[in-house]
C-alpha cells in the first residue's frame, strides 16, 4: 500500500512508518521488562527525580528535608506520566534549581539509600522501557533508514513531527526506505541488521533496556550508523555512559532563555565525508542554541558546523574558542554524527538544514565518501 501523504505519529504511541508500506506490527509489549537501566539501584539523589517523586515512601523523605520541592518546577515539567523532564534530573539537581546551597544534602541521601528498593519499585523503575523485541518488514530500496523517536524526557512535540515528516521526505527522495518508530524494541541484533543508520529523532532520557543497549552497542561497532538529532544530545543527565562519551562525545549543559531563541552565524567545515559541502562558508539561522561543557572528546571527530558565539547571546553558557553544532566520528566501523540544530519546526524546512541532513544521512548509512574502515 503506496503511502499518499505524511503521517503524523502520536509521540506516546509505538508506531511504525515506512517508505511504502504501513506496518501494524508494532504491540503493546506483554513481558514485564527485567533489564531496565538502574533497576537494583539504591534510592539516592543521583537518581532522576522522577523515581524518587514517583514512590511515595521517598517522595516522603525528599519532602521532609526540602518541603514543596516537587513544586518549584510547573506540572508538566514533573509529570508522573511518560514523558517527563524529571527522567532527565537527579534529584540533587532538582534541589540545586530550589537552594544552591543543598543544605543538608548529606543527611537526606543517607535516608533514602536506607529505603528498600522492593520488586514494587524495579518493576516500576522499568515500566517506561520496552520488553517485547520487534521486527520490521522492510522494502526493498537499496538502503534503509529507521527513525527512532521514543521519549522519557523532554517532549519536543510538534518539532520531532515535523522531524519525521522532513527525515521521511527526504529519505524517499534519495531512494532509501524508511520506518519509523517509538518502541525500544526494535533494538535487536536481527531488526538492527536490516537498517544502514539509525536516526535519534529528539529522544531524550533513557530509554533503552541493557540488552537494547548492548544490541545497539554492537551495531554500530561492527559497522551500523547513527545520526543524531538536537534533543538526542540535549540530555542534563546520562546513565548510558558509552551514549555519552563514545557515541556524542560531549555532555550538554544548558542553552540560552532570554531569549531561547536567536539568529546566529554559523560556519561550515570541510570534513573528509564532504558533508555540507555545498553550504555556504556562513549561514544564519534562528534556532535554541546547546552548549556543552567542552568539545567533543573523540577520536579522529571532524567539525561539519560550529557557532560564532558573538554573533548571539550564550551568557554564561558561552564555550570560548570553539563552539561545535555538528560533528562526524567513526565509532570502531561504525559511523556517527549528531547536529544540534532542530528545536524549532521550522528547521525542517530550512533549506540549509535539509541540505545538511541529506548529506548526514548518505554519511551515516555508508553510502558517502570516507566511510569508516572495515
Amino acid at each position: 500500500m503506496k503511502l499518499n501523504k505524511l503521517i503524523k505519529l502520536p509521540l506516546t504511541q509505538a508506531a511504525v512508518l515506512t517508505a511504502g508500506l504501513l506496518c501494524a506490527n508494532v504491540t503493546k509489549a506483554e513481558t514485564a521488562v527485567a533489564d531496565c537501566v538502574l533497576r537494583d539501584t539504591a534510592f539516592s539523589v543521583q537518581l532522576p527525580a522522577y523515581d524518587v517523586m514517583t514512590r511515595p515512601e521517598a517522595r516522603a523523605v525528599a519532602e521532609k528535608y526540602y518541603p514543596g520541592l516537587f513544586e518549584t518546577l510547573p506540572a508538566w515539567l514533573l509529570s508522573e506520566k511518560m514523558p517527563s523532564f524529571a527522567t532527565i534530573l537527579t534529584l540533587e539537581q532538582l534541589i540545586a534549581r530550589a537552594d544552591p546551597t543543598k543544605p543538608r544534602l548529606a543527611d537526606l541521601d543517607a535516608e533514602l539509600r536506607a529505603l528498600p528498593v522492593t520488586e514494587a519499585v524495579k518493576a516500576a523503575r522499568c515500566a517506561r522501557f520496552d520488553a517485547e523485541p520487534q521486527y520490521f518488514s522492510v522494502d526493498d530500496a537499496p538502503v534503509q533508514v529507521l527513525v527512532y523517536q521514543k521519549i522519557n524526557g523532554y517532549d519536543h512535540g510538534r518539532s520531532v513531527t515535523a522531524a519525521t515528516e522532513a527525515l521521511t521526505r527526504m529519505s524517499k527522495e534519495m531512494g532509501y526506505g524508511v520506518t519509523v518508530t517509538a518502541n525500544g524494541g526494535a533494538f535487536n541484533a536481527k531488526n538492527l541488521a536490516q537498517f544502514d543508520v539509525v536516526v535519534w529523532n529528539n529522544v531524550s532520557g533513557d530509554t533503552l533496556t541493557l540488552s537494547q543497549r548492548a544490541a545497539f552497542e554492537d551495531y554500530m561497532n561492527n559497522g551500523g550508523g547513527f545520526l543524531g538529532v538536537h534533543a538526542s544530545g540535549g540530555d542534563s543527565i546520562y546513565f548510558w555512559d558509552w551514549y555519552r562519551d563514545a557515541l556524542l562525545g560531549v555532555q550538554f549543559i544548558g542553552h540560552p532563555m532570554d531569549p531561547q531563541f536567536q539568529l546566529a552565524e554559523l560556519t561550515t567545515h570541510e570534513n573528509s565525508a564532504h558533508i555540507a559541502e555545498s553550504l555556504p562558508d556562513t549561514w544564519s539561522i534562528k534556532d535554541e542554541w546547546y552548549s556543552f561543557a567542552a568539545e567533543p572528546d573523540l577520536d579522529g571527530v571532524e567539525y561539519v558546523i560550529t557557532i560564532d558565539e558573538d554573533s548571539y547571546a550564550p551568557g554564561d553558557l558561552a564555550m570560548g574558542g570553539v563552539h561545535p553544532i555538528a560533528w562526524k566520528h567513526c565509532v570502531n566501523e561504525g559511523r556517527a554524527m549528531y547536529t544540534a540544530i532542530g528545536h524549532r519546526e521550522e528547521m525542517y524546512a530550512v533549506p540549509e538544514n535539509i541540505t545538511l541532513i541529506k548529506d548526514a544521512l548518505k554519511w551515516t548509512s555508508g553510502h558517502g565518501a570516507k566511510v569508516c574502515a572495515q
